[in-house]
């Protein structure tokens, strides 16, 4: 986590850790959990207000009135300044007890304006609204196709979205040189103008398919991986959506395809019952 020379290589999602984000403080607040976002939050409101009352506890004589409940005066001091609100009339009467006001004034409406712009933040963010099945599905590694499902939760549409695969696996140009080399799948659509709960990727496995043309066994020596990108726009608030997934060749159910996830109610209504989106079948021709 504090390492200055090194990071940690991520497979599993497309979002960083919330706790390894320590350069960017923002982005840390923006995806660690609510609970705790909050609860940094009321801890950075205190940590503040007390500093500042600590330092105005060295001329408390010159805060003039009387502080509530018996808080101690350069608390309640602290507490009014951080707020820019005069609760119980509490004045600096020294140019250093104004001074040290002015500063407490200035913090609390960073403090505010932070917690403002992170909370719209969280709020108007669309954080991996996408679910992408378990497994990826071959009915055929002879002329069948590969398959890639996923659904939405969220009930909003998605505009002008475009849909791409990518196999991605070690590659030896020269005896010794190894890197990571990324190849295309063809999808047979790659894309829709309007995205409403769910889309499945299909890829044509035929002469041209780099899984037919390496095999899996070779792939999987490779350390191979599949990444389907999704990329949209949210018809609601514009925001872009961009998110991807990835599958390891261990992942592939080879013979299966995808069991229904649509069903028709009595009334024609045609509805999603997300928790199939993990339900196989056998091939037919298997």
């Amino acid at each position: 986590m504090f390492d200055f020379h090194k990071r940690k290589i991520h497979h599993d999602h497309q979002l960083t850790p919330w706790h390894e984000l320590w350069r960017q403080p923002l982005a840390a607040m923006i995806r660690m959990p609510w609970w705790l976002f909050f609860s940094s939050m009321v801890g950075i409101y205190f940590l503040q207000i007390i500093v500042f009352g600590l330092i105005l506890s060295f001329d408390a004589r010159h805060i003039m009135g009387e502080a509530p409940l018996g808080i101690p005066k350069p608390i309640a001091f602290a507490i009014e300044s951080f707020l820019a609100n005069g609760f119980n009339g509490l004045e600096p009467a020294s140019p250093f007890t104004y001074a040290v006001a002015v500063l407490d004034l200035i913090a609390g409406l960073i403090t505010l304006s932070t917690l403002t712009a992170v909370v719209f933040s969280r709020l108007s963010g669309n954080a991996m609204p996408l679910r992408f099945s378990r497994h990826l599905c071959i009915s055929s590694i002879e002329k069948g196709h590969l398959f890639c499902r996923f659904v939405t939760s969220d009930r909003s549409q998605w505009l002008n979205v475009s849909y791409t695969l990518s196999l991605i696996f070690d590659d030896e140009p020269e005896p010794g040189l190894w890197q990571r080399r990324i190849v295309p799948l063809t999808t047979l659509n790659a894309g829709t103008p309007q995205l409403s709960q769910t889309a499945t990727l299909t890829h044509p496995i035929n002469d041209e398919s780099p899984i037919q043309q390496m095999g899996l066994s070779e792939l999987m020596q490779r350390n191979a991986v599949i990444m389907p990108l999704v990329e949209g726009i949210d018809e609601t608030t514009g925001s872009g959506l961009l998110q991807t997934h990835l599958y390891a060749m261990k992942d592939i159910l080879i013979g299966f395809r995808y069991g229904d996830l649509v069903s028709t109610d009595r009334q024609g209504r045609r509805r999603i019952d997300i928790q199939n989106l993990n339900a196989v079948v056998a091939h037919e021709g298997r």
